[in-house]
């Protein structure tokens, strides 16, 4: 039994490489010759600029100044099959729903979800933004 738990746990360290060690404020980024952050994985995440003008663009200055990147979308199977928690460190979640122009982001537990759906309209229009893990 030992052994499928090691197993398991690595397969899901492996998975979840893609994932931001750390995630950055929009305003340092835009700061980057070459706009990026290293992953868990020991990888580098790269951001298109044009992706982050965007979001200067398209969201308040009280939002755009705060957000981290990039946003961060985990598979939460106890929610649904194709349900994502949003990690937040603050106002990601309502940069999602602005971008996205929903009037709601459903909640459980104080986590902020959305949809498989929703999450391939996203990265379809900001295609350097998003991360995707596993639990």
């Amino acid at each position: 039994m030992k052994y499928v738990d090691e197993l398991l746990s690595e397969t899901l360290r492996r998975i979840n490489d893609s994932l931001p060690k750390q995630a950055v404020r929009l305003e340092r980024l835009l700061k980057m010759d070459t706009p990026s952050v290293e992953t868990i994985g020991g990888g580098i995440h790269y951001f298109d600029r044009d992706d982050l003008e965007k979001l200067v663009k398209n969201l308040p200055d009280h939002i755009a100044g705060r957000l981290h990147l990039p946003f961060v979308f985990t598979k939460r199977h106890d929610l649904g099959d194709s349900v994502y928690v949003i990690r937040t460190l603050g106002v990601e979640h309502e940069a999602f729903k602005i971008l996205m122009n929903m009037a709601h982001l459903p909640e459980s537990n104080g986590e902020y979800y959305t949809y498989k759906p929703v999450i391939h309209e996203f990265i379809r229009r900001y295609p350097s933004l998003a991360a995707i893990g596993y639990l």
